[in-house]
């Protein structure tokens, strides 16, 4: 039985990055099946390619490119989403993986990068690039080496959206991230990525810990 080889869309009206990632496609063993110019093009494609991954040019994309990536991410979750940037903040980033995003990488980096990210994401996996890695593990590393008490206070301070409380609820009722995402409408990814950021807000390290009541709103008081 042969096996389903990858497929890719890029949307970018650049052709150097179009080509670039078209060189990336072929070293991952990805077949690039289409080229959008515009953001505008890309819902209709998606209903008719299903492709399993998507590298979005986050500085040609003319729009708000967090809602667009939400709004494919909601039509089609399967498809593994890279997102290229020029500049990539940590809060863009944070926005990005709460609605999808797979990956992310700096426009500058070589098709070799790219081929590599993109087959981490086909992976499943999540691809920061070496430097925001870096700076993601130097931030943990610096939380973990505050005092428990310091974590505390500052995970308390943070409200949790609705989204993320319902999450914590559900698990507080004993649903895997797979029953969760089913229930929600979101995939595995989004829901981990929910579950990174309840964790920072609460200050705890562990799924248990979210079963006690005084770590969420809306939790039944114990008997």
């Amino acid at each position: 039985m042969e096996l389903k080889v990858p497929t890719a869309l890029v949307a970018s009206p650049d052709r150097s990055f179009c080509d670039k990632v078209g060189a990336a496609t072929e070293r991952a063993g990805v077949q690039l099946v289409a080229q959008v110019v515009s953001c505008l093009q890309l819902p209709a494609l998606f209903d008719a390619l299903q492709v399993d991954i998507l590298v979005f040019d986050a500085d040609s994309s003319g729009a708000e490119p967090i809602g667009v990536l939400a709004s494919l991410h909601r039509s089609s979750p399967k498809t593994a989403i890279l997102m290229a940037a020029t500049a990539l903040t940590d809060k863009c980033v944070e926005d990005a993986l709460l609605h999808g995003v797979s990956g992310f990488i700096s426009k500058c980096c070589d098709s070799r990068e790219y081929a590599d990210a993109i087959r981490a994401i086909q992976r499943g996996e999540i691809w920061l690039g070496r430097e925001k890695l870096a700076h993601a593990l130097t931030s943990l590393i610096d939380t973990i080496n505050l005092p428990p008490q310091s974590r505390e206070t500052s995970g308390a301070a943070e409200k949790l959206s609705p989204r993320e409380e319902e999450i914590v609820l559900l698990i507080a009722r004993g649903c895997t991230n797979k029953e969760i995402a089913k229930t929600l409408g979101l995939s595995d990814k989004t829901v981990k990525a929910h579950l990174s950021h309840v964790f920072a807000k609460l200050g705890v390290t562990r799924r248990a810990q979210l079963t006690q009541p005084r770590n969420f709103p809306g939790a039944p008081a114990p008997h």
